[in-house]
């Protein structure tokens, strides 16, 4: 199999798309947390599938272009400098409902956390924290975790595919397999009411054949650009199943897509990212968006301020406080791992 580069358009409305799947993330657990009403259609729409997707796109084509340690430094530099202002801040919100001392009284709780947060455990959470907010300092940040496996994996995908071309393909159906069967079957409590496929869902395991989809757009992008004019097409049968449909097939709600569904979803997604007109974002705040509005929701609960406006407005700002401080820039030390047509 050819390693050689990979490329697509550069002038495309990813950073949009992106921003727009943080953004329905956010206004979902408004929904859920503030009591914002949310228009019904928003949950058939949902962020984190889109997001897996777009990251196995560009993930993918980032370490083809740049294979080993340049690869790893630039996952790095774009994730974990953020990551760890986040984790600070949510740090202090809990300080902020427990009183400051509370630091220093449980020093080594916090530590432990801060570790877990800024390493690949982000779905810790300490007991001593479950009574702040939500009860989650940052759940939202389970994502990170499965995000962070997947770069890791990469490489490993990559090698496989030198020696066995369908290595792709069938990481897709293992995948989709465990996504399908597992909720019934592997049900059995291992921690804290947890089974074993709440534990495996912080894996690539679970959400492998959403990042799979996007490996195999971008290794065959040449051939779906020709055919994504037609892609809006697939409106029509997303309307049936959300009409009619339930299930590993055609559910349509949520993170839990259907597999019919989620594949004229992420048509639909290509088609808004190449086809229509490119318009320049400037800045990317997807990230800061997605891993701010929980600490921020946490916030204003222990403030005892629910406003739904208020927690959307501080996690826009706070997201820009993190793209003009930290994220970009640590993107000015990354070496170019894209190329573009």
């Amino acid at each position: 199999m050819s390693t050689s580069p990979i490329s697509f358009p550069k002038n495309n409305n990813l950073e949009w798309l992106r921003l727009i799947f943080a953004t329905q993330v956010v206004v979902v657990h408004a929904s859920d947390h503030f009591g914002l009403l949310v228009p019904e259609f928003i949950g058939h729409f949902p962020g984190v599938p889109a997001f897996f997707f777009v990251s196995g796109f560009l993930i993918y084509a980032s370490y083809l272009n740049a294979p080993g340690r340049r690869y790893l430094e630039n996952r790095f530099l774009r994730l974990y400098p953020a990551l760890i202002l986040v984790t600070f801040g949510g740090g202090a919100v809990v300080c902020i409902a427990h009183g400051w001392n509370d630091f220093l009284d449980n020093i080594g709780t916090y530590g432990i956390w801060f570790f877990a947060q800024t390493t690949i455990g982000q779905a810790y959470n300490p007991g001593h924290f479950r009574d702040v907010g939500v009860g989650v300092i940052n759940g939202a940040l389970w994502t990170i975790t499965v995000e962070i496996l997947f770069y890791l994996f990469v490489p490993i995908i990559v090698w496989l595919e030198a020696r066995f071309r369908f290595t792709v393909i069938v990481l897709i159906a293992l995948s989709f397999f465990i996504y399908a069967v597992g909720p019934t079957y592997l049900s059995l409590v291992v921690y804290r009411e947890k089974t074993i496929f709440n534990v495996i869902s912080l894996t690539p395991m679970v959400w492998g054949w959403m990042f799979g989809f996007g490996i195999l757009a971008v290794k065959h992008f040449d051939y779906l650009q020709r055919k994504l004019p037609y892609m809006p097409i697939a409106l029509v049968p997303m309307i049936v199943m959300i009409w009619l449909g339930d299930g590993v097939l055609f559910g349509s709600s949520g993170n839990w897509l259907g597999f019919a569904y989620f594949l004229c979803y992420v048509g639909l997604v290509l088609w808004l990212a190449f086809v229509v007109p490119f318009v320049p974002l400037g800045l990317d705040l997807s990230y800061g968006v997605y891993i701010w509005h929980s600490p921020v929701f946490n916030l204003l609960l222990v403030l005892a301020i629910p406003n739904a406006g208020i927690a959307v407005l501080l996690t826009f700002l706070l997201a820009l406080v993190s793209w003009f401080a930290v994220e970009r820039p640590a993107l000015k030390l990354k070496r170019r791992s894209l190329r573009a047509m």
